[in-house]
């Protein structure tokens, strides 16, 4: 029987960065353009980052009304028609908009998991390796985490020393 002591205990705790326990490693399974933060950080940009998604599923929502429009008028008019050509400008300038209000979510530390229902993660360390802090349309705080090639169903409860 091994000693107990090499058993490692996780207790789903938050941590630093530097608190990786194989940092090389895992700052190489960071995803490209991900930000590593603690657990204060994402909980301080989660208000910020609420209201980015609900801008995002506005927009989400008006760029299907709009394209089911265009697949109408689309059955009437030729595609060279001023009509088609200006709501196909607006919905143009609807994907502008996601993507800079994507851009503004990602420089807060925060991902969209999923659109609906809402879904954020914040890339974060929990008992030395590295997970992804995970927060869902409905809960008032970042309060569980998941590993960070598993998914939203494993997450597991932070739990703070």
């Amino acid at each position: 029987m091994s000693d107990m002591s090499e058993i490692p205990i996780y207790s789903g705790r938050p941590m630093e960065i530097t608190d990786l326990k194989d940092f090389e490693q895992a700052i190489d399974e960071v995803p490209s353009g991900t930000k590593v933060v603690t657990i204060e950080e994402a909980r301080l940009s989660l208000i910020t980052a609420r209201k980015l998604l609900i801008e995002l599923q506005s927009i989400s929502d008006n760029a299907a009304d709009l394209t089911e429009e265009l697949d109408i008028i689309l059955e009437s008019y030729d595609s060279n028609h001023d009509h088609v050509s200006e709501l196909a400008d607006y919905l143009a300038s609807m994907i502008q908009s996601w993507h800079e209000v994507v851009e503004k979510l990602e420089k807060s530390g925060a991902k969209m998991a999923c659109l609906d229902p809402g879904r954020l993660e914040w890339c974060g360390v929990v008992d030395g390796k590295l997970v992804m802090y995970s927060w869902s349309q409905g809960e008032e705080d970042i309060e569980w985490y998941h590993g960070i090639n598993s998914s939203f169903l494993s997450r597991k409860p932070l739990i703070e020393a």
